[in-house]
């Protein structure tokens, strides 16, 4: 893919630069940083993750699965004893928990590996060892009189190494 790569040496440049660029019409950046940063998260406009909601989803589905999977056998295979009735929820909560248990992490395992784009077989091309030290990397997408504009913003904000990628 055809662009440019910026690299930072303060998560202060790397934050402005990111501003920059989408205030400039690039929105689709990608960003390498050394370190968790909230704020570059801000700064890209990414606000939650949709792992809790697969997480409600897993623990809904085990819930149900449990009571039905209960409800069901129970009515299959009826055992009355002194007139109790057969689906009854206090001897199917204990099931029902285990269920809502094990879907939920399951379900927040596989939204993980979704969401993340797990498991990697091989490093992206723009990524550079320094981004895993003390630098933080913007590759900025773009093809022609876009890329030396590109070039130009990620001069203008302060990068320290400036690659052009045809």
């Amino acid at each position: 893919m055809s662009g440019v790569l910026a690299q930072y040496d303060t998560l202060h440049g790397t934050v402005e630069a990111i501003e920059r660029l989408r205030g400039a019409g690039h929105l689709d950046l990608e960003v390498f940083s050394p370190i968790p940063a909230p704020e570059i998260e801000e700064a890209m406009d990414i606000h939650t993750s949709p792992v809790g909601l697969w997480a409600l989803v897993g623990g809904i589905t085990g819930c149900t699965t449990g009571l039905l999977l209960a409800a069901g056998t129970s009515l299959g295979y009826p055992l009355v004893t002194q007139g109790k009735p057969i689906v009854s929820l206090p001897p199917f909560v204990v099931f029902m928990f285990e269920l809502t248990v094990l879907l939920t992490g399951i379900f927040s395992l596989v939204a993980l590996l979704v969401h993340a784009r797990r498991p990697v077989m091989k490093l992206d091309p723009n990524y550079r060892t320094a981004f895993s030290v003390d630098r933080w990397g913007v590759f900025i997408p773009a093809a022609g009189d876009g890329r030396s504009e590109a070039e130009r913003l990620a001069r203008e904000t302060g990068a320290v190494d400036v690659e052009v990628q045809a």
